[in-house]
This record gives structure tokens, C-alpha cells and sequence, in this order.
């Protein structure tokens, strides 16, 4: 039988983490448990405070972007990716995911989940085998070559286009010779930037040396040859019918704007995100399909 005035005394010498601690190990008689208990109520320190200052043995599995299987106190299983912990460590940040519709739905939802509801954490690395974590796109490394080139296609396509206008503008076919070079830097870049539209913003962009994306640039140059064909079309046929537009479509506004020319820009500009749109859905597609073919 402990001697529980003992206990009692050992327990209030504790320095309020070596009391937490022990609550956090556990595993003592039900004398001592009572005495650890009493004294933590005397210290307002609860069995939850435990579990958030001490962290539980699962979280040495939990490393950031381990996908498993989370089970909750409350008896709920959490098929997750680990993001991390955040600023005060008692919270572990998760992505949830579906393994049942991984494949097609790459839709996930952020949680942070008090370490203290956590009974359990088992990695399930048959998971990182499947779309999207597959994907040979998803290293998030710095590149400064990358960098370096989507900055170069940025500035050309916003700064550059300016003067290239002012000089071929007034020359036969020069605003669809014009269009035709901007036209084509906007859809490098916004094919291949990071824009949140693959299948989720936490997603990386596609790859100009993604072994899925490679085997993909026949299609997209030729996809992007009938883009323009369409696109000097159009700008040709607009302005031919022009003259014969009744004249509020050439009445300047104040800034020098006609209703022609802003219905030529905007119907550029849809082509453009059309084809957008479309080498995107063909990426996506040729990435899942590279991630099937490796499982």
C-alpha cells in the first residue's frame, strides 16, 4: 500500500511540467492517480494540458506530407495528409483526404486538430503511390532557372507588348502579327504558372520537364497553331466588317477607348483562356494517367 501523504508531498515539491509529464506518461496505481489528480486541480492544470505540452508517441509518424489514417478520441478515422503543427505545437494541421475517391476528386479540406483528440496516427505509404501525390509535378523545390524564365515571359508579355504594338500597328497585318506574339507568351505562361486551377490551389504547376508534361508538347503546338489561326482569323474578319459597323462602335470614351475595340480585346482574350483551359485539362489528364501507369 503507497503511503499517500507521501505521494501528496511528492507531488507538491513537482514543478508544474514535471507534474504535467507525469500526467502525460500515466500509468500509476489509483492511489497515486488520485493524489496526481488532486494536485493538478489545486494548480488548475488539466489532463489536456498535459497532452498538449508533451507531445504523444504517434507524432514521431506525423512527419509533414505523410499521408495515414488519424483516429480520433471521438472514434472518427481521418484519412489525412500532415502539413505540420502550428505556432503554439498543440494543433497538428492536416489536409483530409478520400482514398476512395483519390484518384478522380483531388478535393481536400484543411483541418487542425488538437494533439489531445488524437489517439492514434498510422502512415499508409500505399497512398503516396496514387494521384495526386504521384505526381511527378509536385516537387515544390525552388528553381531559379523556372524562376528566372516565367519572370522573362511575364515581363514580355505585360511590358513588351506595349512598344511591339506602337511599332507594327500601323503596318499591314501588324496588330495581328503583334497579337499573335503576345497571344502566345500569355499562354506559356498561364499554362504553365502556378494558378490555382489544378484541382485545388495547394497544387503545384505543371512542368516544363515533367516526364508527364514532355511527351505532351507535340499536342499543345499544334493545339496552339490552331489557336492562332483562329485568332488571326478573327481579328482579320473584325476588322474588314469594321467600316460597316454603325458609328457608336468607334466613338471614343474619354480614355481614347471605342465598344469595337473593347469587344476585339475581350474576344481575344477568351480564345485565350479557352485554349488556357484546355492545355490545362490535357496536362491534368496526361499527369493522372502517367500516376496510374506507375502504381
Amino acid at each position: 500500500m503507497p503511503d499517500v501523504k507521501a505521494l501528496h508531498t511528492y507531488y507538491k515539491t513537482a514543478t508544474d511540467q514535471e507534474l504535467l509529464k507525469l500526467r502525460a506518461d500515466g500509468g500509476f496505481t489509483e492511489e497515486a492517480e488520485r493524489a496526481l489528480d488532486e494536485e493538478l486541480a489545486r494548480r488548475n492544470l488539466t489532463s489536456d494540458e498535459a497532452k498538449r505540452y508533451f507531445a504523444p508517441e504517434w507524432l514521431d509518424k506525423a512527419d509533414v506530407g505523410t499521408v495515414g489514417v488519424l483516429a480520433l478520441e471521438s472514434g472518427e478515422r481521418v484519412t489525412a495528409e500532415v502539413v505540420g503543427l502550428n505556432e503554439d505545437g498543440d494543433r497538428l494541421s492536416i489536409k483530409v483526404i478520400s482514398p476512395e475517391t483519390l484518384p478522380r476528386n483531388t478535393h481536400r479540406s484543411h483541418r487542425a486538430i488538437p494533439l489531445h483528440r488524437i489517439v492514434s496516427f498510422e502512415p499508409q505509404p500505399h497512398l503516396m503511390e496514387r494521384w495526386p501525390f504521384s505526381d511527378p509535378c509536385r516537387d515544390r523545390t525552388f528553381s531559379l532557372p523556372r524562376f528566372a524564365l516565367m519572370t522573362t515571359i511575364f515581363l514580355c508579355m505585360i511590358v513588351g507588348s506595349i512598344p511591339l504594338f506602337l511599332l507594327l500597328a500601323s503596318r499591314p497585318y501588324g496588330l495581328q502579327a503583334a497579337s499573335i506574339v503576345t497571344y502566345t507568351l500569355f499562354e506559356v505562361f498561364f499554362t504553365f504558372a502556378r494558378t490555382g486551377t489544378r484541382g485545388g490551389h495547394d497544387l503545384p504547376p505543371y512542368k516544363f520537364t515533367c516526364p508527364a508534361v514532355e511527351p505532351q508538347v507535340a499536342r499543345l503546338l499544334w493545339r496552339h497553331l490552331g489557336f492562332v489561326v483562329g485568332l488571326f482569323a478573327l481579328q482579320t474578319a473584325m476588322l474588314a466588317a469594321r467600316p460597316q459597323l454603325p458609328d457608336w462602335w468607334i466613338m471614343q470614351d474619354r480614355k481614347g477607348t471605342t465598344p469595337f475595340d473593347l469587344a476585339l480585346i475581350l474576344s481575344c482574350i477568351g480564345l485565350g483562356y479557352a485554349q488556357v483551359f484546355t492545355n490545362r485539362s490535357l496536362l491534368d489528364r496526361a499527369h493522372r494517367e502517367f500516376s496510374i501507369g506507375t502504381e
